[in-house]
């Protein structure tokens, strides 16, 4: 029973923001850790017909094991953890969208007709970087902006300014109903893919387009989640002081 009280009433996305590496115990298991990660521990494990002692064993173990240390994301200055995002996450979009795009292109156009889940692979790859062209630009130019120059304003003492949009829960509002349509998008790639298994009569191209497609998917999830869990929360608690001093 005394294990139990560890986890219970413990979010998923919660978890991962506390220990990084139950990361990869969820995505070895399917559990959505970052557009669903508002969900209780105890509920997914229900839902998906897990042991919930069980996993969260394999957790303890996984922190335990010798492997090289995560980022304390948690930790980070609020303004350092928008950088950090920009920096690693939409500069791995900005130069890989492009090399995804130019595989499945040329895989879709040679061999459309040939494998079944392509033409819907193709749809669903042209939606989801249309949304990550569109969403990116937002988070550096709106809301990151205004994140960094509350962070100055509260340590130089300076009276808040109000920005255009209101208040951070608007942007942020957007932000989350757009990551949820990528990881819609994301859950049906893996489905259709067989978590990106290649047929066994697929060619280079083939092979090339669904490992870079797995790249893409695993680096969003990272993405999603530092924003969805960390970032976004405590931007959210950070303008209730902004406004107060």
């Amino acid at each position: 029973m005394e294990i139990i009280e560890e986890y219970e009433g413990l979010k998923v996305g919660e978890i991962v923001r506390k220990n990084p590496k139950a990361a990869e115990v969820f995505t070895a298991l399917g559990v959505d850790f970052c557009c669903g990660g508002n969900v209780a521990f105890t509920q997914v494990c229900d839902k998906k017909g897990l042991n919930a002692e069980k996993v969260w064993g394999d957790i303890q173990a996984k922190s335990l094991s010798g492997s090289t240390a995560d980022l304390d994301f948690d930790n980070f200055d609020l303004d350092f953890l928008a950088d950090y995002i920009v920096n690693v996450h939409h500069q791995y979009l900005y130069k890989n969208l492009p090399e995804v795009r130019f595989f499945v292109d040329k895989v879709f156009n040679k061999h459309g007709e040939r494998f079944d889940y392509l033409p819907e692979l193709y749809e669903l790859y042209n939606a989801l970087e249309t949304d990550l062209v569109g969403h990116l630009p937002k988070e550096e130019n709106i809301l990151f902006p205004f994140v960094k120059q509350m962070v100055q304003d509260i340590k130089t003492n300076t009276a808040a300014r109000s920005p255009f949009f209101g208040t951070v829960n608007n942007p942020i509002h957007i932000m989350h109903n757009e990551h949820d349509e990528a990881g819609t998008i994301l859950h049906r790639l893996r489905e259709i893919t067989n978590n990106y298994t290649a047929p066994e009569e697929a060619c280079n191209s083939h092979l090339v387009m669904l490992d870079k497609l797995k790249d893409l998917d695993r680096d969003l999830i990272q993405h999603i989640h530092l924003e969805n869990n960390i970032l976004f929360p405590k931007v959210i608690n950070l303008e209730e002081k902004y406004l107060a001093q």
